[in-house]
């Protein structure tokens, strides 16, 4: 497991500052606190090889150990880096590929979120040109 300087995360995250480009994104995790807690869903907000911003319902302190399941990878562990509003920075452990978490899973899955798609339905009595 790599090691983090707390003071160097604090410090970056509170002036904003981030080592590389994150892709904004919405995507369910499930995230576990290292020594047995229950696991609780997140929404990953943000997401970058190195880390990501999440929403949850519970609070974790700066420091907090944790595991993240991702439905298209391995499962990877972190470090919460920052709490704010609901939100909180993880730093990971090991470089992810964002486009793998991303990944559908199952090809006949519409990644498309469902206040956007157009239902298939067809007005009896009106032709198709």
């Amino acid at each position: 497991m790599r090691t983090h300087d707390n003071a160097l995360y604090e410090n970056a995250a509170s002036r904003g500052l981030r080592n590389e480009s994150r892709d904004s994104l919405f995507l369910g995790a499930m995230l576990e606190v290292a020594g047995g807690m229950h696991p609780v869903n997140i929404r990953v907000r943000n997401l970058s090889r190195s880390g990501l911003m999440a929403e949850a319902t519970a609070t974790y302190g700066i420091g907090t150990e944790v595991t993240l399941t991702f439905k298209s990878i391995p499962p990877v562990s972190g470090r919460v880096v920052w709490v704010s509003d609901g939100r909180m920075g993880i730093a990971l452990d090991e470089e992810i590929d964002p486009r793998r978490v991303r990944q559908v899973i199952n090809g006949t899955q519409d990644p498309t979120p469902d206040f956007l798609r157009v239902p298939a339905s067809r007005r009896p009595g009106l032709k198709s040109t």
